[in-house]
């Protein structure tokens, strides 16, 4: 079975909660560790969707060109960085439309998948599903389905699916959970996969391979960068953000040893519609 792999491409500074000021002042580290990934991509012959901030695809259209042309999924992970539940409709509009414009002069193509920062389409902000559909995106990876202090629909559900909106279909493949000891927890990425034993990960996978849903798995590239300055911001989201870094390369190369990942894309439309690929 085929999951998706997913990257939010942003440097270690985006998306944490520092000031303007600490922002533009730190050194960009980008390169490195998104060069590292590509590499370990290409060793195990895998394709993955890489969510571009706006800004970045701006800074780095090198990068964007380098990765389209390697036959991965290009998506947008909006522009700003900040949630979208503190968003206005037309602010949100207004920069997924300038990001979406920024990549997509990059690629030559147009941009169909999305990410919200903080995977922060929660019920306050589900009016965005119909924002992305006006836009034109076919695809959405942004939806938790736990309950978390920044993120989360826990009731929604955990497979595939189509969400119908005023202005047309969108596909969501919802971040992976599991029900454990009467729980749902997240399972597959970013700081959980820092945080469990690698061989709860693998399980965790390997249990959604038994109820045929395919998992997604997501990173960033900072988290190959276990050198990448400490600053100090919000305990819980320092904590998350800075947990067993250097354990993220050996664990990655094993998950691409273990399992078959594909684009986002290719996975949706694989599961709804059957392969088209």
């Amino acid at each position: 079975m085929r999951h998706a792999f997913t990257v939010d491409v942003e440097d270690w500074c985006d998306g944490i909660p520092i000031s303007p000021e600490v922002r533009r002042a730190a050194t960009p580290r980008l390169e490195s560790s998104l060069g590292l990934l590509l590499d370990l991509l290409d060793a195990h012959s895998t394709r993955a969707t890489f969510f571009f901030l706006g800004s970045v695809a701006e800074s780095y259209p090198q990068l964007v060109r380098r990765i389209a042309s390697a036959g991965h999924e290009i998506g947008c992970h909006g522009w700003s960085h900040d949630l979208l539940y503190e968003m206005s409709p037309e602010r949100f509009r207004e920069e997924t439309r300038r990001a979406a414009e920024a990549i997509s002069e990059r690629t030559g193509e147009p941009v169909r998948a999305y990410r919200a920062a903080y995977f922060s389409v929660t019920r306050k902000s589900f009016w965005a599903l119909e924002e992305l559909a006006g836009l034109g995106f076919r695809y959405d990876s942004s939806i938790f389905p736990v309950h978390n202090w920044r993120y989360g629909i826990p009731d929604f559900p955990r497979s595939p699916q189509v969400v119908e909106t005023p202005s047309g279909p969108i596909l969501e493949l919802p971040l992976s959970v599991r029900e454990f000891f009467g729980r749902t927890i997240p399972v597959t990425g970013g700081a959980y996969f820092r945080i469990y034993p690698y061989r709860f990960t693998r399980g965790n996978l390997l249990a959604l391979q038994e109820k045929s849903v395919p998992a997604v798995f997501y990173l960033h590239p900072w988290e190959l960068d276990p050198k990448h300055p400490r600053v100090r911001f919000y305990w819980k989201a320092w904590i998350t953000h800075y947990f067993n870094l250097g354990s993220t390369e050996s664990r990655l190369r094993r998950l691409l040893t273990d399992f078959e990942f594909a684009p986002l894309g290719e996975v949706l439309e694989h599961e709804l519609f059957g392969d088209r690929t």
